[in-house]
């Protein structure tokens, strides 16, 4: 008997999947009476006949998933046709696996943003009755005693900015040949205070970091007031979620077994949840995903305890990642910590985090400050470098200045769960183009929504145990400097948003000049050659009363 014709990728892919022998010479003979020699047709044919009932004629590759993950996990010796359709995944008892817990439904709705512009509000209000909307009730927090100090904070600092920016353009000024008053000189001028005043924001920022961290008080750090002494409370649960999408596989599953495993070690691991939530749409990656939740609940007995789940339709990226969760399975638990694909936390950090936020009740997020490690490239290793120098300076610096009304970066945080859900769901942004559509940065956004509704967001600066990986390479980098630009220039059309607290929108406007000060400097530059230019082309004239006479 010849052997079958099938192409010779055909025949490599079968060779990994680790089929019985019957089972392969059944596909072989089924793929030989297509009797293609399209590579193509043939690999789509081999997962029609791999998915079975199963089949996906938009997407053959992701209909043969449940198949192919059937052949890594089960045993050898288990009958495929034995087990009933929901119970693909077992042990090798043959038990079904518990991938996710049952679903407890929670209403998430965003409210739209309507007007963003302050004048339009008021014009809409005076010539025709808006219709009333429905205001969320807001659980009332008790006011931190530090909301008066944050003011004089900030206020001082706004004074030092002012006050060092108007100094420098006075010497600024001294030096031009006109003294700045041509048109040239004033938009130079004027120019050069917008840079220095950004310039000036980054340095006493630094500076009270530097002192902040030098003196080694801080009596507002929102961890000392975690009480330590005994278990977490019992209905304190907390989802441990850690969103992904096309990810390295082998590194999601490694991290997160090293944060699983050092929540063990705190003895309170019963408080924890995890949750790995796909976003993935590589047909293998999902393959090998499933594979890599249950080779890790089997080796650390995580069932129960460590779940799956992958959206079948991906909407709003991450931040629709982290709401459909919440849709899910909010309602089960008190406090949720975000991971990324590259974070790890340590189980007394994240102890400390949910002793915090027992402490505070009016703690909406605390935000851990990430130390950048785990890349050995040249470009990373530099980048881990610099971090690790200026990082600390700047997040003290911010947490003093800040106080509750701080960042959110959107990992490495708890977030409290009940006004997360009713309060931090995202509408798309009004109008048409880039800057319109699905929130990108929706991590700022989330915590001036969560700041609007009267909760804290704290940074817990002096937290040990938050990693988190840089990008290794430049290219990499620049891919997602591009994907922040244009979220932080989206975001920057919330600034007059109704009802936002002075602070974020300062945050929005630092967002944007982080990549608007490149060009301003840029144009600086401009009109520094082109005064220059004209000073240089152009024939002096020295005695100025001789023309009057």
């Amino acid at each position: 008997m010849d052997a079958p014709r099938i192409p010779t990728q055909c025949r490599h892919y079968l060779d990994h999947l680790s089929l019985p022998e019957a089972e392969r010479h059944a596909l072989e003979a089924q793929l030989d009476k297509s009797a293609t020699f399209s590579t193509r047709v043939a690999m789509e044919d081999l997962h029609h006949a791999l998915a079975g009932e199963h089949a996906n004629p938009d997407n053959p590759a992701l209909g043969s998933v449940l198949a192919r993950t059937w052949l890594a996990l089960a045993p050898k010796t288990a009958d495929k046709a034995q087990l009933p359709p929901a119970a693909v995944l077992c042990d090798d008892a043959g038990t079904p696996l518990s991938i996710a817990p049952p679903i407890n439904r929670a209403s998430m709705v965003p409210e739209p943003w309507g007007a963003l512009n302050p004048l339009t509000r008021w014009l809409q209000g005076l010539f025709k009755r808006q219709p009333k909307t429905s205001k969320r009730v807001v659980e009332e927090v008790t006011p931190a005693n530090d909301g008066a100090k944050g003011g004089t904070r900030r206020l001082v600092l706004l004074l030092l900015m002012l006050g060092q920016t108007a100094l420098a353009t006075y010497y600024m000024s001294s030096v031009l040949p006109y003294q700045g008053k041509q048109p040239l000189e004033m938009a130079m001028l004027a120019l050069f205070a917008l840079l220095f005043c950004w310039v000036s924001a980054g340095f006493w920022t630094a500076m009270t970091g530097f002192i902040l961290l030098a003196r080694g008080k801080d009596p507002h750090l929102i961890s000392r007031t975690a009480v330590t002494d005994g278990p977490i409370d019992a209905a304190a649960r907390t989802a441990i979620v850690m969103p992904i999408c096309n990810e390295d596989v082998a590194r999601v599953f490694a991290g997160l077994r090293a944060t699983y495993e050092s929540v063990e070690k705190t003895g309170q691991l019963d408080r924890f949840d995890f949750y790995v939530l796909s976003d993935s749409s590589n047909s293998d990656t999902c393959a090998d995903e499933v594979a890599a939740w249950a080779m890790l609940c089997k080796t650390i007995n995580g069932f129960g305890r460590i779940f799956y789940r992958r959206r079948q339709r991906r909407v709003r990226r991450k931040s629709g990642n982290i709401d459909d969760f919440c849709r899910r399975w909010g309602k089960n638990y008190r406090y949720m910590v975000v991971l990324d694909a590259d974070s790890v936390m340590s189980g007394d950090c994240l102890t400390k985090l949910v002793q915090s936020m027992e402490a505070n009740p009016d703690a909406g997020i605390i935000q851990t400050a990430p130390r950048a490690a785990g890349r050995d490239t040249l470009y990373a290793r530099i980048q881990q470098f610099s971090t690790r120098v200026y990082g600390p300076l700047f997040t003290a610096g911010l947490h003093y200045w800040q106080l509750g009304e701080s960042h959110y970066w959107g990992h490495n945080a708890i977030i409290r769960m009940q006004p997360f859900i009713e309060h931090c769901a995202l509408s798309l942004l009004p109008g048409k183009g880039p800057f319109a559509g699905e929130i990108l940065s929706h991590d700022f956004i989330e915590a001036a929504l969560m700041r609007r509704a009267g909760w804290k967001v704290w940074i817990a600066y002096d937290l040990d145990g938050s990693y988190e990986e840089m990008p290794p390479n430049l290219l990499d980098e620049l891919k997602r400097d591009r994907r922040w630009c244009q979220g932080n220039l989206m975001n920057f059309r919330l600034f007059l948003s109704k009802g936002m607290h002075s602070v974020h929108r300062a945050v929005f406007v630092t967002g944007v000049m982080a990549y608007l000060s490149a060009p301003l400097w840029f144009l600086f530059l401009i009109l520094s050659t082109g005064m220059l230019m004209q000073h240089t082309l152009t024939e002096p004239v020295y005695f100025l009363s001789l023309i009057h006479i």
